[in-house]
């Protein structure tokens, strides 16, 4: 809003705030790796500027504090013989080629794909990182509003692939913004309760996965190689098994034999894997909810993940009615014990 004098007349203006994007890029670190490694491809000095603009870029201070808050601490030393290592300056062009084709990316298109699958009231706010780096990691890290997500540059990725992870990292990261909320559902419930709850929360890696594909009509491994979706289809055949193996670790969890993070994360270790049944199994009923119900049922189950199981429930009836099949189901008895 802005007040303004003419001819004797004040004029007031009103003015639209620009909005902060919901992703912001910071490829410094990258570019300035990159321009290190090429002058020592090409034996041309690197200065003490090149080094300390390096050191100096936001994403490798973000880096280093997260690096050392995990105990995997580096020196600037240690940076400096990586990018003088033969093994690096040797990926330099394909390096090159590969930041070239991720900045061609549209990251407000990413921004809007996940904010489709946000239930209301979550906020999506981030800024992403990518990194060439020692370690081939990549992960989210912070506290919001100052999320980030470190990607590791890998030549291999497509810019598809990089448009993909970067949504669903995004969708963790709308959704976290709504832990408070999603707390208050279980806040009079037991320990127990609570810890089930929580750990409903695993199937977030599915919910990521539609998210990402933007459609339960596309391949969530749509831009990858054919062995990529090979795997994750032989993964699917084991739905109805891993159905049954989540509903004996979440009623252990209910009835106290699992107790405290240690033996939890232990037990919950085989549903991870790379791309195990948090994933698989959480992916396959978030897209027969939204097949058969919509977007704002299967947003409702997002927020609260045990009506992701009845409201599956439904959607696996109506698949086994229509296609004579036998898709597992979550026992009536196990859900009621969760609230």
């Amino acid at each position: 809003m802005k007040l303004t004098y003419l001819g004797g007349v004040f004029f007031l203006f009103l003015f639209q705030q620009p909005r902060t994007p919901a992703l912001r890029l910071d490829f410094s670190e990258a570019d300035q790796a990159v321009k290190i490694l090429g002058k020592e491809k090409e034996n041309i000095p690197v200065l003490d500027s090149d080094w300390n603009s390096l050191f100096s870029s936001v994403p490798y201070e973000k880096l280093k504090q997260q690096e050392a808050s995990f105990h995997n601490a580096f020196s600037n030393d240690d940076f400096r013989h990586f990018l003088q290592s033969s093994q690096e300056i040797a990926k330099t062009d394909s390096l090159v080629e590969t930041l070239k084709a991720w900045k061609k990316t549209d990251f407000n298109k990413i921004a809007e794909r996940v904010k489709g699958y946000l239930p209301q009231g979550a906020v999506l706010c981030a800024t992403v990182f990518p990194l060439i780096k020692l370690s081939k990691n990549s992960f989210v890290w912070g506290d919001a509003p100052e999320k980030a997500i470190f990607l590791y540059v890998n030549p291999s990725l497509s810019q598809q692939q990089f448009a993909n992870k970067v949504a669903h990292e995004s969708h963790h990261i709308g959704m976290s913004s709504l832990e408070g909320a999603q707390n208050k559902l279980v806040a009079g419930l037991s320990d127990e309760k609570r810890a089930a709850f929580e750990w409903l929360g695993g199937f977030g890696e599915g919910e990521a996965m539609l998210a990402a594909a933007g459609s339960p009509t596309i391949h969530p491994h749509f831009h990858d190689a054919a062995a990529a979706k090979a795997v994750w289809d032989k993964a699917l055949l084991h739905f109805n098994g891993d159905i049954v193996s989540l509903q004996v670790f979440y009623t252990a969890i209910l009835d106290g034999k699992l107790k405290g993070d240690d033996q939890i994360q232990q037990a919950a270790g085989p549903f991870w894997g790379t791309q195990g049944p948090w994933y698989t199994a959480g992916y396959k009923m978030c897209q027969l909810i939204e097949v058969h119900f919509g977007r704002t049922t299967l947003m409702e189950a997002y927020m609260d993940p045990r009506k992701m199981l009845v409201f599956y429930n439904q959607a696996a009836r109506l698949e086994n009615s229509r296609h004579h099949i036998q898709l597992a189901l979550w026992s009536a008895a196990f859900i009621t014990r969760l609230y």
